[in-house]
């Protein structure tokens, strides 16, 4: 009995040597998330691998936790530095887009373009922020984009001559139809049709609306 006892704690002490051999050569990498799985693992074998003679079982197990202890040192040491600088990196990202805001209202499309420009620009040059607070700060350079997207389109419906014509030409059609219907109303009325005349100013109603909507649009363009 006492043989095969010690049979087995001499096979698990072969195998925890070589669990401990891993071990140690992992403790100087910097694959943070692989070799953190791969320490996960080697605990798991360790526990599967059974008990060694009590004096070689704590001198391999000191030994094992040491490894890791030297690599977990590190990380934690790594992790810190870069969620302070990642903090860094968010305050920056803030103060930039805080001064984009300030371009919004747009009052000067040309001067407002090259600003954010130059805002973003310095944006791409600083370094990840927590991803916790990613979307929320980039949410808010988004909104100035569109902003900017919006103003440019206002201002090329306003420059541009062809959409223009078409907007006055519609606005003149519709200002055509609006009149008629009113003389043709004035004439029911006049007339005693007062059930012709109510059909006609329910259209006029649609064309008025129609009308007011066209007029607004032709404003766009500084007409």
């Amino acid at each position: 009995h006492f043989a095969a006892l010690d049979a087995q704690r001499e096979e698990a002490r072969k195998a925890k040597e070589k669990l401990v051999t891993e071990a140690e050569s992992l403790s100087g990498s910097t694959d943070w998330a692989g070799t953190a799985a791969r320490y996960r693992d080697l605990m798991t074998e360790w526990k599967a691998a059974g008990r060694a003679q009590r004096e070689a079982e704590d001198d391999l197990w000191n030994r094992f936790r040491g490894a890791q202890d030297v690599f977990f040192a590190a990380r934690s040491e790594v992790f810190a530095e870069r969620d302070a600088e990642q903090g860094e990196n968010l305050k920056l990202k803030e103060e930039l887009a805080a001064e984009a805001e300030k371009l919004v209202p747009v009052k000067d499309l040309k001067a407002a373009r090259a600003a954010f420009r130059s805002i973003n620009e310095r944006w791409e040059a600083i370094g990840h922020v927590p991803r916790d607070a990613r979307p929320k700060v980039e949410g808010r350079m988004q909104a100035v984009e569109r902003a900017l997207l919006e103003s440019e389109e206002s201002e090329w419906r306003r420059t541009n001559p062809e959409a223009r014509a078409r907007a006055a030409g519609l606005t003149g059609q519709l200002q055509a139809a609006v009149d008629k219907l009113r003389g043709q109303i004035d004439t029911a009325r006049a007339q005693g049709n007062n059930a012709r005349a109510d059909k006609l100013a329910k259209e006029l109603e649609g064309r008025q609306a129609l009308l007011d909507q066209a007029l607004k649009g032709l404003e766009e363009f500084g007409g």
